[in-house]
This record gives C-alpha cells, sequence and structure tokens, in this order.
C-alpha cells in the first residue's frame, strides 16, 4: 500500500474536425517526467471528444483500439492510468472511464449514469457507483454532470472512497459553478478530489482543471489553457480529517426517505 500517491491530470483541448487524439495525446506524454508518477488522468471521452459524427462510423475494432492505446501506456510506462473512453457493447454506447494499472491490464470501469443533454440521445445511462482500490488506496469514479448530484458521490465516500477522480467535460459559462460543485464534494465528503476538464471546441469546454484535498483545499488548479496538474495524495490527511470532522459517521438515511415520501 502506498501512504503517497502522485498524481498527474492532462487538460488538453478537443478541436473540432480533428478527432481522434491519438497523436496529440503522445505529444503531451513524451514531455511529462512519468518516472516517480503512479497515476495520471485524462478527461472525459479523451480520444473522441463529443464529435458524435466520427463516433458513429467508429467500428468495434476502433473502440477496441481506444482501450489498447492505454493499455500499451500503461504498460510501457508502468503507470496507472484512468481516461474517459466511449465504449460499445452491441447496440449500446457507454460514456465510460476505464483504469488500468501498471500492468495494462483494465481492473475498473464505470459508464456515466446521469448522461446530459444530447448525450441522452447517443448512449445509454449506467446504474453503478462501485468503489474500487488502486495502489492500496479506495477510489470513486464519475463523469461530468455527475457532480450535480451529492448523494452519488456521499454513497461512494461511505462505501470508503478517499480519492474522487471525475473526468469531465464541463462547458462555459458554468465556469463558477464547476468550481463551487468540485470543491463542495471534495469538502463534504473528506477526500482528496480531481475534477478533470478539457478545453477548446466549438461547445467551449471551460478547463480550470482542480485538484483538492479532504480540507477542500485546492493543491493544483489549471486556467483555461492545455496543461498538466500535478499533486501529491497523503492517506494520513483523508484519516485524520475524518476523524476531525465526522461527517460521515453522522449521516441519517432515514431521514431522507422520509422527506422524498412527503
Amino acid at each position: 500500500m502506498k501512504e503517497a500517491l502522485n498524481v498527474y491530470g492532462l487538460q488538453f483541448a478537443y478541436t473540432d474536425g480533428e478527432a481522434p487524439y491519438y497523436d496529440r495525446i503522445d505529444e503531451y506524454i513524451d514531455e511529462i517526467d512519468l518516472k516517480s508518477t503512479d497515476l495520471i488522468c485524462f478527461p472525459e471521452s479523451s480520444i473522441y471528444g463529443f464529435d458524435y459524427e466520427k463516433l458513429c462510423e467508429c467500428s468495434r475494432q476502433e473502440f477496441e483500439r481506444q482501450q489498447t492505446f492505454f493499455k500499451d501506456m500503461a504498460k510501457e510506462y508502468e503507470v496507472n492510468i484512468i481516461a474517459g473512453l466511449v465504449e460499445n457493447e452491441g447496440d449500446h454506447h457507454y460514456n465510460s472511464v476505464f483504469v488500468f494499472d501498471r500492468n495494462g491490464e483494465i481492473v475498473h470501469r464505470y459508464r456515466k449514469n446521469y448522461l446530459w443533454a444530447e448525450e441522452k440521445k447517443f448512449f445509454t445511462p449506467g446504474c453503478s457507483n462501485e468503489v474500487f482500490e488502486l495502489e492500496g488506496w479506495k477510489l470513486g469514479l464519475g463523469l461530468c454532470a455527475d457532480l450535480g448530484f451529492p448523494e452519488f458521490s456521499r454513497s461512494l465516500a461511505l462505501n470508503g472512497a478517499e480519492f474522487f477522480v471525475f473526468p469531465s467535460a464541463w462547458r462555459e459559462p458554468y465556469d463558477r459553478l464547476w468550481e463551487l460543485m468540485v470543491t463542495a464534494r471534495a469538502a463534504e465528503n473528506q477526500a482528496y478530489m480531481l475534477g478533470l476538464n478539457a478545453v477548446g471546441s466549438k461547445d467551449d469546454y471551460c478547463g480550470n482543471s482542480l485538484a483538492l484535498d479532504s480540507h477542500g483545499e485546492v493543491l493544483g488548479k489549471l486556467d483555461k489553457n492545455e496543461g498538466v496538474i500535478s499533486f501529491e495524495l497523503n492517506k494520513e490527511q483523508v484519516i485524520e480529517r475524518r476523524e476531525e470532522i465526522g461527517w460521515l459517521y453522522m449521516t441519517r438515511a432515514d431521514i431522507y426517505r422520509k422527506l422524498n415520501s412527503c
């Protein structure tokens, strides 16, 4: 188990008409020193963005290629990877996050539950929110609009999540809302949080990727330009914070159920 975990997050531009982004990602990776990195993260739908025209043209082999691309990267650099990818299964497409370990094996997958706007026309929603373990840390995953549902993140925290990763493609003019929600999810659940966003495209993705500790304090922040965010997790801080303020031990699910039935 690693008491400290070194994390990188890559914020880059989705440029209309230029997907897929294999070469762009390779160029950024070549510029990063991954020797001391434990985990590197990529935004939502990191290979195709939301170019639905191109996604509709993708063969089953192309969807598999997206996974193979990150499998090979994880293996080559011996680093864990979390990446937002579009997944195909039969007649269904899913907006998913995949987790690859240092051996290039897929060790976890999450399918986005809360689809936004035109996503509903293309994707099938998921129906899970499981915590998984990586390098001795308990992680919870979400995607973009999932941030707007506090009960989603809280359920992950109650199941032990110590670190949240939310690959996203959050749009302007909701920059302030993005920062508020990412910060709130970290502070209220006393967990580390990485809100990793994209920039660019006609959809005006607002960037502002943000990393926070279990106090809700900022560890790193990007602006609206492409860049890398890096920070370190410390397990002892999560333990101490949860002992200091007992939000997670005071939860009253029985009250929520009563309020919902009114």
